[in-house]
């Protein structure tokens, strides 16, 4: 028995999982989050970039990695599938999360015997054992946490020296660009002679109050599900005030890094037109009338902001992020 797995064994037991934290359902249904999610090639590619990445920057695997926020197993498999670490801590607070999880990992046959699954808020990984884990990875979990800097401090201490603190996060550049652009649609629409319905500019107007309060410090997130965009330079000063060296890598996604087959394209850095009607229309839940007004007056502002940064000079829109703990 290693020393994680005694620690977790000395911990109360529910439904099968070692409790860290008391368990608490997600804001949403569990199986019907999960339905975006379904295909095996999506769940397993950016576990698998997970681990090249790290590869391919000489980070240490001698010791556990743990995932806070496991949801439905988008990272997890392919960490799971590529063996790199001598075990792997699923963590979540849902119950029904880590029953979806345990479900894929035991669906495609990997090595349960590599894995540990626990329930664990977030915001208490101050519980977790110091100088435990080779990597400590969130897949867009951290904006759900209302003291950023708490737990980056606290995922420090649970690292070993030579760990990483590994996460894939939303910057607030992109969005507030977003929300800006976005509130000009009614009004261009209407100038066209096709204004939008009373329903339809609800919508336009939810995006852009939801990326001002997202981006907003001075107000008390406590009982928001999704809280925070994040500043890069935020985030070094407190990777920094842990004790970490920070490496950005701007609008990419795990799932960049992943092996592709020859011949198959790997996918680069997200632009900004692309990615800001995708999460029209995936994220925020915008219909089909509301695409094609969006499609008709849009383009051409956005391409402003295509054309003037040119590759590789994107706003902000999202990254991963790298945080290492000093080997010595």
């Amino acid at each position: 028995m290693t020393a994680l797995d005694a620690w977790l064994a000395s911990l109360p037991a529910s439904e099968g999982y070692s409790c860290i934290s008391a368990a608490r359902r997600y804001a949403f249904d569990e199986a019907g989050y999960d339905a975006q999610y379904a295909s095996d090639p999506a769940n397993l590619t950016p576990g698998r970039g997970v681990v090249a990445l790290l590869k391919d920057t000489s980070a240490d695997f001698s010791a556990p990695a743990i995932e806070i926020g496991c949801g439905t197993g988008l990272a997890s498999l392919g960490v799971v599938e590529s063996a790199a670490y001598p075990l792997v801590l699923l963590t979540d607070p849902s119950t029904a999360f880590l029953g979806i999880t345990r479900s894929k990992v035991r669906g495609h046959g990997f090595d349960e015997s590599r894995v540990r699954y626990a329930v664990l808020m977030a915001e208490e990984i101050d519980r977790l054992p110091p100088d435990t884990f080779s990597l400590v990875l969130l897949r867009s979990t951290l904006h759900h946490v209302l003291d950023v800097a708490a737990f980056i401090s606290a995922a420090g201490r649970a690292l070993k020296p030579g760990g990483a603190l590994v996460f894939q996060e939303p910057c607030q550049e992109g969005y507030i660009l977003m929300g800006a652009l976005t509130q000009f649609l009614p009004a261009l629409a209407r100038a066209a002679g096709r204004p939008l319905g009373p329903e339809q500019v609800k919508r336009v107007e939810g995006f852009a109050n939801a990326m001002k309060y997202y981006s907003r410090r001075d107000i008390d997130k406590t009982k928001a599900e999704d809280k925070w965009l994040f500043r890069v330079d935020e985030l070094a000063a407190r990777a920094a005030a842990a004790g970490l060296s920070m490496d950005f890598r701007p609008n990419m996604a795990f799932e960049y890094y992943a092996p592709y087959p020859p011949g198959q394209p790997r996918p680069g850095p997200d632009t900004f037109t692309p990615f800001f009607r995708n999460y029209a229309k995936y994220c925020m839940s915008w219909g089909e009338g509301l695409m094609r007004a969006f499609d008709d007056h849009m383009p051409a502002y956005c391409a402003y902001i295509d054309g003037i940064t040119g590759p590789g000079a994107q706003p902000y829109l999202h990254g991963v992020f790298i945080c290492r703990k000093p080997a010595h």
